[in-house]
């Protein structure tokens, strides 16, 4: 049998801190698919959207399903 020392306490507060990060990864990262989105439908190229925003290949495809889905409510 194994023991070990276990501070909740300290474990919640680590699980908090990476919830934290996570979710303002994922929220830089759905601020630059508006970006890009908005970029595209003012009449950017995909091109500019590359150079100018840093933009990847998949970055523009998910930026522009998601101008067709707010375009269909």
């Amino acid at each position: 049998m194994l023991l070990t020392e276990y501070n909740e306490d300290e474990t919640m507060q680590l699980f908090r801190e990476d919830g934290r990060r996570e979710g303002l990864k994922e929220g830089r990262q759905e601020g630059l698919l508006d970006a890009i989105g908005a970029f595209l439908k003012n009449g950017g190229t995909e091109e500019m959207a590359k150079t100018m925003l840093n933009a990847t290949d998949d970055q523009i495809k998910e930026a522009k399903k998601l101008i067709k889905n707010t375009e269909k409510q």
